[in-house]
């Protein structure tokens, strides 16, 4: 107080009155960036590719490969059917940053060579940009790279050079959080990971390459496995006990994530960013280990590639514990975060918010068609060209019954019943009920857009 007694005659008064105005604006000022930043929570954007739900413990799997994972997320949702929109990576995480399916987006090609998602496309990162937000991404795979176009609206945006393992994702992250001592404190932060750890090669890190598998003395290894492409060209056969050793690898590389995950939430708390935060975890698509004859991914849209793991916690507003049956799809993610952040959501999306199953408050999704994609690769240089079939394909999955349609190739249409207790297709029952396929096909012309061609039912599905 002994400062403002110098404040002396008419001239004092008016100035101890702008400087009492200015004070009290400052701290008016600064309450609001407070009540904002109560209000608006920080989100925290995990993507983990080729991770498949069913080997992780939190989905019922036998194994204890996700314990932090299932701790720190045992307060939040989980959602029991979550489907990828594609097989792949560039067009299930598109779909997955703009609420469209990927054939919606406007990319003129997704492998040879891929094209770039459209300037005039907006990503969710843009929105929550637009909204105040802080947008900082660490990115591993070639396909998330800044040239294809899912940094727009990312203020900071890395990848990693060569390395793809998480401690190396997490240390430029930490290294960006020691740089920036104030994120989060006067704007929001947007923190977008992607971790490539789940994705071939199988190759973790002692000791969880033995984790699984200590016993194993066959010919296999990791660098013999590789991609998978020996594999898939029939010029390495795996033996039963050969593909057991190749999903004990794959599963110690979900531990080996595991423990890294749990070490990035401990640094987000001790920077105070955990306090008031939306934590999303997801997949991009799953991955083959020779069911249907398939191995890796971008092969097709079978369960085993499209059933993604998807868990959302935001304490006071997501209801713990929570276990969601309605199927949803990832291109629901875009929505849901600005629904949950009270911010508009665009029109003329191909997704909706899944909110009202993550909260208590009132409202319902009704169950819906689940459609995914994926096209066909013919150029031979293309690096999907020994995965990918040679036709396109869409899928639509409605109740226990899943459509297939093969373009071209009637004879690769085919409809499956999902069991309740099975999460994958079994039997083709296309010629048993044949109506079923054809109001599946329709629906899928409608939904897709497809070509002319594609809308004639095949004469195999005529009663």
């Amino acid at each position: 107080m002994n400062s403002l007694r110098i404040v002396k005659g008419r001239r004092g008064a008016v100035g101890f009155i702008i400087l009492l105005i200015a004070l009290l604006g400052g701290l008016v000022m600064a309450r609001r960036q407070v009540q904002a930043q109560a209000g608006r929570p920080n989100v925290i954007f995990i993507v983990v590719d080729a991770l498949r739900p069913d080997h992780l413990s939190g989905y019922g799997y036998e194994r204890p490969t996700s314990p932090n994972l299932d701790a720190f997320m045992a307060s939040g949702a989980r959602f029991a059917e979550a489907t990828s929109t594609s097989s792949w990576t560039y067009p299930s995480n598109a779909a997955m940053l703009t609420g469209l399916m990927p054939s919606h987006i406007g990319v003129k090609d997704w492998a040879s060579p891929p094209g770039v998602v459209p300037a005039e496309r907006t990503l969710l990162a843009e929105l929550l940009h637009d909204a105040g937000y802080q947008n900082v991404g660490f990115v591993t795979n070639y396909f998330l790279w800044p040239k294809f176009g899912l940094n727009q609206g990312f203020d900071h945006y890395d990848r990693l050079n060569g390395s793809e393992r998480a401690e190396d994702l997490n240390q430029m992250a930490f290294d960006w959080l020691t740089e920036h001592p104030d994120a989060g404190e006067s704007q929001p932060l947007f923190l977008y990971m992607y971790y490539y750890d789940s994705h071939s090669w199988y190759d973790p890190p002692a000791p969880y390459d033995t984790l699984y598998d200590s016993t194993y003395t066959g010919s296999l290894t990791p660098e013999l496995y590789g991609h998978g492409r020996s594999v898939i060209a029939g010029e390495l056969v795996l033996e039963p006990r050969d593909v057991e050793y190749l999903l004990a690898l794959y599963d110690g590389e979900i531990t080996y994530w595991d423990i890294h995950f749990q070490q990035l939430m401990d640094r987000l708390a001790a920077e105070g960013l955990l306090e008031n935060a939306l934590v999303v975890v997801t997949s991009d698509h799953g991955e083959m280990f020779g069911e249907h004859g398939k191995w890796l991914h971008g092969n097709s849209l079978y369960e085993e590639v499209l059933r993604v793991p998807l868990l959302i916690r935001y304490p006071g507003v997501v209801a713990a514990g929570r276990v969601s049956d309605t199927p949803v799809m990832t291109t629901d993610l875009m929505p849901t975060v600005l629904d949950l952040l009270n911010l508009p959501v665009p029109d003329g999306l191909d997704s909706l918010s899944l909110k009202p199953l993550l909260t208590e408050e009132p409202g319902a999704i009704a169950e819906r068609p689940i459609y995914a994609e994926m096209n066909g690769e013919v150029n031979p240089t293309s690096i999907s060209y020994g995965v990918a079939p040679r036709y396109h394909l869409r899928s639509i999955k409605e109740g226990n019954r899943k459509y297939i349609l093969a373009f071209g190739v009637p004879e690769e249409n085919v409809l499956y019943q999902v069991e309740p207790n099975s999460l994958y297709e079994g039997e083709n029952i296309i010629a048993d009920y044949p109506a079923q396929a054809e109001d599946f096909h329709y629906r899928l012309y409608s939904w897709f857009q497809l070509p002319t061609q594609f809308r004639l039912i095949p004469v195999m599905f005529q009663e």
